[in-house]
């Protein structure tokens, strides 16, 4: 009889045998830090994993983080996002749903886009000379936040330059 495998046993198996197919070691620090990263919901940057593994009282060394992420982005069992110029974010993946954000090119805040038709075109999307593992869409603009301080900085200046000269 077959069982059917909890997300955490399925990805755990998916990079054991990632590993194994790559001829790369099994270490109790790898699947801790996997772990680590499908307990949690959403991004997280390098700094928020190593205080996630202090946490838990799993002390690694940040250049194991930053391995044994990447050996998760190569196993697409994690998608590293361009968001930031400074610090790498993360997010697991956890199904073939497509994922799309939109991002201010002011402030840089990041917010999902819950978008039924985006999300619909991207899980259409096929390419006979591609492979597609997963898919996820960006949108850069500014946040309505950045647009009113932008139009009141706009109106200051407008204001400023239409005063009588003295």
């Amino acid at each position: 009889m077959s069982e059917k495998l909890s997300l955490q046993e399925q990805v755990r198996e998916r990079f054991r045998l990632y590993l194994v197919a790559n001829g790369l070691r099994q270490t109790r620090e790898r699947f801790a830090i996997l772990e680590a990263i499908y307990e949690q919901e959403g991004t997280f940057t390098i700094d928020d994993l190593s205080q996630i593994m202090q946490m838990n009282r799993f002390h690694v060394s940040t250049n194991t983080l930053y391995l044994t992420t990447q050996l998760l982005v190569e196993a697409n069992l994690l998608i590293r996002h361009p968001f930031s110029s400074s610090a790498a974010v993360f997010e697991r993946i956890t199904d073939e749903r497509p994922r799309s954000y939109q991002i201010c090119s002011h402030c840089h805040r990041i917010t999902a886009i819950k978008s039924k038709e985006l999300a619909s075109s991207l899980e259409t999307y096929h390419s006979r000379s591609f492979s597609i593992s997963h898919r996820v869409a960006y949108v850069y603009g500014l946040c309505a936040s950045c647009q009113r301080k932008m139009h009141k900085r706009i109106k200051a200046v407008e204001a400023k330059s239409n005063a009588p000269k003295q």
